[in-house]
């Protein structure tokens, strides 16, 4: 449960930050004036071509969903920021798989040693159960993971699916404090953290089930 603890303070901090964005008057302005990320097609090619990259790179992707909320409300803005992760997800995937395979292995091995071949078998022995269970707990790196999966025995459909699965909750979780802190509707920001709350303990829960360690998850960090 102490893995938990700084997710948790993540979600905290995005919902200070949204009260601040709120009743400040002046950054409550700004981030009201989203007219350029809403301008048609080209605003949203944009917002999708920048947050796409910024998701391949392995930045938090919870950034992105925040944005998202603010400038697209909650339904839209999880169809964009949904998008987004999984594009960035299966852009390091592929790069792993098909171009940089081996100088990719051996950035993982330096960084995880032995680790890596316990987390290669349980991919390659269960790769879409294991990856959603690892995308539902709000722990690791998701550029460590996109990459880990691209290197093993994963297959891309497997990556794909329950990577589209395994996001979706968080996606939503932080689409929801950046809609809820733009329009003023509590509930969202209500909704948002106990959204987080059965997201993780689904994922836990999985983990249990699927006979796999918190150790396994920490290895991600």
């Amino acid at each position: 449960m102490r893995a938990l603890a700084r997710p948790a303070l993540m979600v905290a901090a995005f919902m200070a930050v949204g009260t601040l964005l709120r009743f400040t008057p002046g950054l409550h302005g700004l981030m009201a004036d989203t007219a350029l990320l809403r301008d048609g097609a080209w605003g949203r090619a944009v917002f999708l071509l920048v947050a796409t990259l910024f998701c391949a790179l392995g930045l938090p992707r919870q950034v992105v969903c925040f944005a998202a909320g603010v400038a697209y409300g909650p339904f839209a803005g999880v169809g964009f920021a949904t998008a987004a992760t999984v594009a960035g997800a299966v852009a390091g995937f592929s790069w792993a798989r098909c171009v940089g395979r081996a100088a990719v292995r051996r950035w993982l091995s330096g960084r995880l040693g032995g680790r890596l071949a316990r987390l290669d078998t349980l991919v390659a022995a269960s790769p879409f159960a294991t990856i959603l269970t690892l995308r539902l707990l709000p722990v690791g790196s998701a550029l460590m993971l996109n990459l880990l999966a691209g290197v093993s025995a994963a297959p891309a459909r497997s990556f794909f699916l329950a990577t589209l699965a395994g996001s979706l909750p968080q996606t939503i979780v932080f689409v929801l404090l950046g809609s809820g802190a733009r329009i003023g509707h509590a509930w969202q920001v209500a909704l948002a953290a106990l959204l987080f709350a059965a997201s993780a303990a689904l994922g836990l829960w999985l983990m249990r089930r699927g006979g796999m360690t918190q150790g396994a998850a920490r290895d991600m960090s």
